[in-house]
């Protein structure tokens, strides 16, 4: 059975704490509910070299990744959405920028708790406004610093502000 597109889902966290140390201070949302498709592109770095024997060697300097978030329609009711625009309006940059993603995949709905994991990332607004759609702000994430594996809790997912706790899952190999 394959898993659907919304078994991996993407928060980020609200009070822009920046060190994965800080999980528990900080305020998940979730971000896509207008958004129709959007994945991590892991922009993998490897070249490949052919030496005077013939032979191929490639060398791998491992991934850059990023995710676009696109539409993020402006709304005052999302967290999210003040600090989005003091980035962009205010054209912050740097630690100011920086915040925690947890990224979570439910692969049995009826676990009592889901694989995650918790990044160190950058976040960037593109542009700003947009169409008659509704004001826009478009933003990308990028990987800035450590990652912790861990889990959530299914109960913590449902009350929209889920709990990550590093490690392997109770009772689960890992």
């Amino acid at each position: 059975m394959k898993l659907e597109r919304e078994a991996m889902a993407h928060y980020l966290d609200t009070k822009f704490n920046t060190k994965v140390a800080d999980a528990e201070k900080a305020e998940f949302e979730i971000i896509g509910d207008d958004i129709e498709e959007m994945s991590v592109e892991l922009n993998s770095d490897t070249e490949q070299i052919k030496n005077i024997l013939g032979q191929t060697k490639t060398k791998d300097n491992g991934y850059t990744p990023s995710m676009e978030a696109d539409p993020f329609y402006a709304d005052p009711e999302k967290k999210l959405y003040p600090k989005l625009l003091d980035i962009a309006m205010n054209r912050l940059k740097g630690d100011k920028c920086k915040t925690l993603m947890l990224e979570v995949i439910v692969e049995d709905t009826a676990a009592e708790n889901h694989k995650a994991w918790l990044r160190e990332v950058m976040v960037k607004p593109q542009s700003y406004g947009g169409s008659t759609e509704g004001f826009n702000i478009p933003f990308t994430v990028n990987e800035d610093g450590a990652c912790q594996e861990g889990y959530v809790s299914a109960e913590s997912m449902k009350s929209g502000n889920p709990t990550f706790t590093e490690g392997a899952i109770p009772g689960v190999g890992g």
